[in-house]
């Protein structure tokens, strides 16, 4: 408490999160970014010292008591030298994250997967809102009823998004942790699939020995995790799955899609015999999110939460940014923003707008996320992009690497001609020609789907903005 921290690179979602955590229980914050964003100019309203771009003046002048570095900053950043010449203690991100966990009262609750991660931390975050658990939550995106993407809730409650890539979970250890799924991601960090599960078992023997394992058994890599964990088990496993079998604490059945909104009934033995419990109607399209939902039922169960309190919230969720978001219409064809940046997300979400719009034309929009998951996927990326009706590429984001020798969107274009020779490809080097040549690929009544972890939500506004 009471102490001066500066973070390198705190304009991010996850950095500037943990900023505000700091912030509100009484500590002084100061940090830096390349740019100015909203989160920047959040933190600076409550009260932090915000720097614009890196500099060794900036860490100079002030007091400063633990250093935050996110892993985009590399060891010449002149801010990083300049606390390691004057010996400052520095922790990463993850660790940071880790250490407020471990100083909340609890119950401590972790959720992670390949995906999924911040809709249904958002999920869990509603429900317990609303069954007046008071939670400090940290999520992945940003979500309206909170107003951002962190909530400073005075319970000792914590609840935050694990997430699996370098490790970075391996920092929590907590009471309750939810796992969604285990597939291979990553894999400049991990090196092949192999080196996924090995991260998640070590994330389970991290829970408290005494505490809960939530899990979406639907999912084929959970059940091999379960396999490989052994005697690393916590001491209670709540298994949930959107269908029963045997086995299952949590379940679904009568799941009907209708639109946007899905409606399922769910079943839990969690108090000694099968019970119904009751109707869920969820504002959150996809039968992926269905298991998310099932999912987050069995951790707020393990909670005690009241099945009215977790009906009531779900009716409510609606989504968070960047998640299935609804940016406008262009004479009459809806454009959608999603994260989807890996085969299986991009699959989930295309096969939700068909059941949300049935009949209706998809043009996909798909900037890949970093040239080593492009390398990793090219396959599976034309694969998964050959749902949609017209497919429109653009260069890779490179985010934190350098060019990979070779690696180039052309290999996904090929690719989908190979597959499927019908599909309409376009690639357009920069996003910024898209929403023209959208101006005129676009029909009425199409769905238009932007995707991507980069920066390519740009591309549905401007369309929207410049054409609608």
């Amino acid at each position: 408490m009471n102490k001066s921290y500066y973070f390198i690179g705190i304009g991010g979602i996850g950095m500037s999160g943990l900023a505000l955590i700091l912030l509100n229980r009484g500590d002084r914050v100061a940090g830096s970014d390349s740019q100015s964003n909203a989160e920047t100019a959040r933190l600076e309203s409550q009260g932090a010292t915000i720097f614009k771009g890196h500099s060794s003046d900036n860490v100079s002048r002030i007091e400063i008591d633990q250093v935050v570095v996110t892993a985009a900053i590399h060891d010449d950043n002149p801010e990083l030298m300049e606390v390691r010449r004057r010996n400052l203690p520095v922790v990463s991100r993850a660790e940071c994250l880790g250490l407020l966990m471990f100083e909340a009262s609890g119950p401590k609750i972790a959720l992670t997967g390949t995906h999924g991660k911040t809709s249904t931390t958002a999920m869990l975050t509603q429900i317990l809102m609303d069954a007046g658990k008071d939670p400090t939550s940290l999520i992945g995106g940003s979500y309206e009823p909170i107003n951002g993407n962190v909530r400073v809730g005075n319970s000792g409650v914590f609840l935050t998004e694990a997430c699996e890539a370098y490790d970075s979970f391996l920092s929590l250890h907590p009471d309750i942790a939810i796992i969604l799924n285990v597939e291979a991601d990553h894999l400049d960090h991990y090196g092949n699939e192999a080196g996924v599960f090995d991260g998640f078992r070590k994330f389970v023997r991290g829970i408290n020995p005494d505490g809960s394992l939530v899990v979406n058994a639907d999912d084929s890599g959970v059940i091999r995790l379960l396999g490989m964990v052994g005697a690393d088990f916590p001491k209670h496993l709540v298994s949930c799955g959107t269908f029963y079998r045997e086995g299952l604490n949590v379940w679904g059945s009568d799941i009907v899609p209708d639109g946007n909104q899905w409606t399922f009934t769910v079943h839990s033995d969690l108090s000694g015999k099968p019970s119904v419990l009751g109707t869920v109607r969820l504002n959150a399209p996809g039968f992926h999110n269905v298991g998310n939902a099932i999912t987050a039922i069995g951790a707020a169960l393990v909670m005690e939460v009241t099945f009215e309190s977790i009906q009531t919230a779900l009716l409510k969720f609606s989504g968070t940014r960047r998640r299935f978001e609804k940016l406008g219409e262009v004479r009459k064809a809806l454009v959608i923003d999603d994260y989807a940046h890996h085969p299986t997300e991009i699959r989930a979400t295309l096969a939700a707008a068909k059941v949300a719009y049935p009949g209706r034309r998809l043009v996909a929009v798909f900037q890949p996320h970093l040239y080593s998951r492009t390398r990793d996927f090219i396959s599976e990326f034309a694969k998964e992009l050959s749902a949609a009706d017209v497919i429109i590429l653009s260069d890779i984001y490179a985010a934190r690497e350098e060019p990979i020798e070779g690696v180039h969107v052309s290999g996904i274009v090929r690719t989908i001609a190979e597959i499927s020779p019908k599909s309409s490809v376009l690639y357009i080097p920069d996003k910024k020609d898209i929403p023209g040549t959208l101006s005129w690929v676009v029909h009425e009544e199409d769905v238009v789907i932007v995707m991507g972890a980069g920066d390519i939500r740009i591309v549905g506004e401007l369309f929207v903005k410049e054409y609608q």
